[in-house]
This record gives C-alpha cells, structure tokens and sequence, in this order.
C-alpha cells in the first residue's frame, strides 16, 4: 500500500519550545475542516482502531485512525515538529463508481491537490497558534513506480487522455520556508509542491491557474 509522509521540521530546534501539556490543544486549534474528513484527524475515544492523543517518549504525542480504510497516524512534539503518514485511499478504496482498484495502481490528481493543500493550511495554523518561526515541509508519496495519476473520484471530470505514471519507486518533494512566507503564502507554497508532485508524474504542461481553481474551491467549501 502506498501512502504520504509528512516531515515539519522547525528551523531552529529547541526541545522544550512547547509545553508538553499544550500539544493537543495546539493541534485541535491548528486542523483543517474543509472536507468530510480533516487533517490531522484527531480521534474523541479509543478503540481496536483507532487512539485519541496519547504521550510518548521523546515529549510528543501520538494519534491514529483506521476507519473503513481511511488510514492515519500523527506525531506532534514539542520542538514543534509534525510527522503524519497517511495511506493511499487509492489503495484501501476497494472499488468506486463501479471501477475496482487495485493497489499501487492509481493516484487521484484532486486528491494530491486537495491533500497538499490541506496539510499546507495546517502547517500555516500550526504557526499562528506557536512561536515557531520557520522551517521546512517534506512530502513523500511511497510506491509511485507505474503509479498512474488521473482522474478519479470526481463525477465531472473525465479521466485523462495522457498517461502520467511516475518511474520512481517514491516520490519526494520539500519546501523551506520562514514565517512570513507560510502566513501570507500559504496556497503559493501548496502549488509549487503539488506542481513538482505533478512533474515527477511526467505532467509538465499542467495549469497552474487549474491547480489554483481546484484550490478555492476547496478553500470555499464549493466541493
């Protein structure tokens, strides 16, 4: 199963730089509400499946969820870095608008806009709830090798005429920035990423101006 990993990495490290007891409240005002399902999902109880916060070594906390194939799981510390790695629905979906998914074969391109988007909104959120001053954001999408991306859970986008399919075994793309450029170039940042996910699937004549569309609509709830 192929998944997304996401590295925030502060630029200055300091251990202690949040209060270990303010990591949750912290990530509950930081999340992302644009979608049916927000990003970090943070659990309300615990189950076989899934585990609200809890404390690990290392004073961080840590989170899952593995919910009808939505799997997640999230690691927040005090020096201000942010793990997630978050599974391919592409790859637990089973079978959608009478189409059967095999696994490590696809990947939605609205989805990779939608999810780059979202998880750039966050690290902007985390900023504006910490003292953190900057640092750098790395994405990597796992078994990409003939991965093909297109079209695939939208009703009213047909699937592409090109193929685009990745030669790499995984993907990986980073931004640094400081905090000013997170705060009032939140969506900019999002684009260049997903734009070099784009390429690394041999699309290099996709539209920015697209990507920005699919954006606002995200942003606007007109999804």
């Amino acid at each position: 199963m192929g998944s997304i990993k996401v590295t925030f990495e502060p630029s200055f490290y300091s251990e202690n730089k949040i209060q270990k007891k303010n990591l949750q409240d912290i990530l509950q005002k930081s999340k992302v509400s644009l979608r049916g399902w927000d990003f970090p999902h943070i659990p309300n109880g615990n189950d076989d499946n899934s585990k609200k916060p809890y404390f690990i070594t290392g004073n961080g906390i840590e989170f899952y969820s593995d919910w009808r194939g939505i799997i997640e799981m999230f690691r927040f510390y005090s020096s201000g870095q942010f793990l997630a790695k978050v599974g391919l629905r592409e790859d637990t979906i089973g079978k959608f608008n009478n189409i059967d998914f095999d696994a490590n074969k696809y990947l939605d391109f609205l989805t990779v806009i939608y999810k780059v988007t979202e998880i750039c909104i966050f690290i902007k959120n985390l900023m504006e709830n910490t003292d953190i001053e900057g640092g750098t954001l790395t994405i990597e999408i796992s078994n990409t090798k003939d991965r093909k991306l297109d079209s695939l859970f939208s009703s009213t986008i047909g699937s592409f005429y090109e193929n685009y399919i990745s030669g790499m075994p995984k993907i990986t793309v980073f931004k640094k920035f400081d905090r000013e450029k997170i705060l009032t170039n939140t969506l900019e940042i999002s684009r260049e990423l997903i734009g070099d996910i784009f390429t690394d699937f041999n699309w290099t004549n996709y539209s920015e101006k697209m990507i920005q569309t699919h954006q606002e609509n995200l942003v606007n709830r007109r999804i």
